[in-house]
């Protein structure tokens, strides 16, 4: 990677990092879903004496729990559920909601600013410009999910130690989440957000269009709290890996396509 690779990484992990119209979307996402629902149920669990049928939603769930969760006490059905089965779904919104928030920026971004004209006339190919602005997307979204799973896990644990006398966090099925399936997500949204970029005319019409990306992983969460079906380690692997092929796909057409000039 040269310098001029390297420059236009930093100008953008820069700009997106001073704007308050990226950062503060970028800070709303996690801290509802990795501390304001985990506080809420370990909370809950404190408050709770109806029993475990009171929570909605749960009992569909149990029904279909290996057969080891009967023999749990209501703290520890209720963590080991929710870091097992709900949170999982939940948080994969975090990476494909920064890569989106994110992309919208650093692509469309050039066109609200009319600095994608200086680009092109700088000694470097459209496709190292291409690779050097997605570099730089997937480094701030992966930090953000980073951060957002270090955090959840301080949380969740929290509510281990207290309840159950042990940590409980991280098990394999988050690792396999936070290095398999996130990095694959992430590039999904960026990938997405570029495709609907040439197209869109400000920021937040990008951003918009780009969100509807969103939906499968709305649906895979909804599928965990109806109790449609379960997320396990063979599941979060072969879905890991189907994204991964249609990220290759995507890239692969989106690079040869990119056309800077759409987005003057």
């Amino acid at each position: 990677m040269n310098k001029l690779c390297k420059s236009i990484i930093q100008k953008d992990l820069k700009e997106i990092t001073s704007s308050k119209q990226i950062f503060l979307p970028m800070l709303i996402v996690p801290l509802v879903f990795v501390i304001i629902v985990p506080a809420i149920m370990l909370i809950s669990i404190y408050f709770s004496s109806k029993g475990i049928g009171q929570i909605n939603g749960l009992d569909s769930i149990i029904e279909k729990l290996p057969i080891e969760y009967s023999n749990f006490s209501i703290p520890e059905l209720v963590l080991k559920t929710g870091v097992n089965y709900f949170f999982p779904s939940l948080f994969l919104i975090i990476p494909i909601m920064s890569s989106n928030i994110i992309g919208a920026s650093s692509f469309v971004g050039e066109k609200e600013h009319k600095t994608m004209e200086t680009l092109l006339y700088t000694p470097i190919s459209i496709e190292k410009i291409f690779i050097s602005k997605v570099i730089g997307v997937f480094i701030l979204s992966f930090i953000t999910t980073l951060i957002s799973f270090i955090i959840f896990g301080i949380i969740i644990n929290i509510g281990g130690v207290i309840y159950l006398s042990e940590i409980i966090f991280p098990n394999v099925k988050w690792i396999i989440l936070i290095i398999y399936v996130a990095p694959a997500l992430t590039i999904l949204g960026l990938s997405f957000t570029v495709l609907v970029s040439a197209k869109s005319k400000t920021f937040q019409e990008a951003q918009q269009q780009s969100g509807l990306i969103v939906l499968p992983i709305i649906l895979l969460v909804v599928g965990q709290v109806t109790g449609l079906f379960l997320l396990n380690n063979t599941l979060l692997i072969l879905i890991g890996t189907i994204i991964f092929v249609i990220d290759y796909i995507l890239i692969k057409v989106i690079s040869k396509r990119f056309i800077p000039e759409k987005l003057i």
